[in-house]
C-alpha cells in the first residue's frame, strides 16, 4: 500500500495573513500557562495553534464566518458558541480528509485548543467551553483508527425497526426515531421536557441545545405515535418527570444525561446491526443523507439541522445514494 504522502498546510505566507487578534489571544494564553514544557511540546503546541488559526483564516477569508477574531466570535451571545463548535468540527473533517490525521492526533489538537478554551473561562472571558459539546474521538492504548461517519442504510434501519418490534423497550426504540427524525443532537435530546411537545403538529419547540441557542425539532408520524406510548407506559407505572427522556439514578427517575444516551443506549441500537462505534451523531448524518436522497432539497435539509450554510451540510451531512446516480445517468448515456 503506498505511504500518504505529507501534506503541509501552514506555511510563513499563510501565518502572517492570521488576524493579530488571535496571534494576541494565544500569546496571552502562552504568556499565562508559562508553558513549562520541554521544547518538543512546546513545537507540538505551537504547531496545533498555527494549523488551527491559520485554518480559520482560510474560512474567514472565504466568507464563512462572520468574524475571525475568536474572542469576538465567543462574545456573541446568539450564535457565538454554535458558530465556534461549527467550526470545530468542519477543522476536525478537514483534518481527517485533507490532512489525513488519525485520531491520536486529532485529539491532541482538540486537547490544545480546548486548554485554551479553558484559560479564557478561568480569565471569564468567555462562559463556556466550546469543547464541550463536541464528540471527541476516543483511542484505546496501541490503536490509531480513523475516524468514520455512519451513514446508516434503508435495510440497516429495517433492521432495527424489525429488532423492536419484538422488543419491549420503548424508550430505547423512541431515541432511535426521534434521533433520526428530528436530526436533533444528542445535547438537545436530553433536554427535551414534555411541555415542549406540540402534540398536533409534532413539533417540539425551544428545545435547549447550547447556551444563547435554541432549536425546534420536527417529528415524524412514528415518533410522534412512541410519544404518546411511552407516555400512558409512564402513567400507568406512575413514573413521572418533566424530561421526556430519563433513567434512574439512586432509584429515583431523572434527566437522561448526554453520556448515558452517547455510551449506551446508542451502543445497544449498534449491536444490532453490528456497529460497535455508532454514535449518536451518526442518526444526524443518516437522517439528513437520507432525507436528501429521497428528493428533499439541500436547502430543506440544511434548515432542518440548523446549519447557516448549504456547503457543511452537503460536505459533511450528505452521503450521496450512487446506484440512483448511475441508474439517472443511464438516461443520459452518450
Amino acid at each position: 500500500m503506498a505511504k500518504r504522502k505529507y501534506v503541509r498546510y501552514v506555511t510563513k505566507d499563510k501565518l502572517e495573513k492570521v488576524s493579530d487578534e488571535n496571534k494576541m489571544h494565544i500569546q496571552k494564553y502562552f504568556n499565562y500557562k508559562n508553558m513549562n514544557l520541554s521544547d518538543s511540546s512546546k513545537a507540538s503546541y505551537e504547531s496545533d495553534f498555527n494549523q488551527w488559526l491559520v485554518y480559520i483564516n482560510e474560512k474567514y477569508s472565504k466568507g464563512s464566518l462572520a468574524t475571525e477574531n475568536i474572542l469576538e466570535m465567543l462574545q456573541d451571545e446568539r450564535n457565538g458558541i454554535e458558530d465556534m463548535v461549527d467550526l470545530i468540527e468542519d477543522y476536525v473533517a478537514f483534518c481527517v480528509t485533507v490532512l489525513g490525521n488519525n485520531e491520536r492526533r486529532i485529539q491532541r489538537r482538540l486537547s490544545s485548543i480546548s486548554s485554551f478554551f479553558l484559560y479564557l473561562l478561568r480569565k471569564r472571558r468567555i462562559k463556556s467551553n466550546p469543547l464541550d459539546y463536541i464528540e471527541r474521538p476516543s483511542v484505546r492504548a496501541g490503536e490509531k483508527p480513523q475516524i468514520t461517519q455512519t451513514f446508516l442504510t434503508e435495510a440497516q434501519l429495517e433492521q432495527i425497526r424489525k429488532y423492536f418490534k419484538s422488543s419491549d423497550d420503548i424508550q430505547l426504540q423512541l431515541y432511535f426515531e426521534l434521533s433520526l427524525s428530528t436530526m436533533l443532537r444528542v445535547n438537545a435530546i436530553c433536554n427535551i421536557k414534555i411541555d415542549q411537545i406540540d402534540f398536533e403538529t409534532g413539533v417540539i419547540s425551544g428545545i435547549k441545545e447550547k447556551e444563547g441557542y435554541i432549536v425546534d425539532g420536527y417529528c415524524s408520524d412514528v415518533t410522534m405515535d412512541l410519544i404518546r406510548k411511552w407516555l400512558d407506559y409512564r402513567q400507568e407505572n406512575e413514573i413521572e418527570s418533566e424530561y421526556l427522556f430519563i433513567t434512574k439514578y439512586g432509584g429515583e427517575w431523572k434527566q437522561a444525561s448526554k453520556n448515558v444516551m452517547q455510551s449506551y443506549w446508542t451502543k445497544k441500537i449498534g449491536q444490532i446491526i453490528d456497529i460497535p462505534d455508532l454514535h449518536p451523531h451518526d442518526f444526524r448524518h443518516s437522517g439528513s443523507s437520507l432525507l436528501f436522497n429521497k428528493g428533499m432539497s439541500l436547502e430543506d435539509v440544511q434548515e432542518l439541522l440548523n446549519h447557516q450554510s448549504p456547503d457543511v451540510t452537503l460536505k459533511h451531512y450528505i452521503k450521496k445514494d450512487m446506484k440512483k446516480l448511475h441508474d439517472n445517468k443511464k438516461k443520459y448515456e452518450i
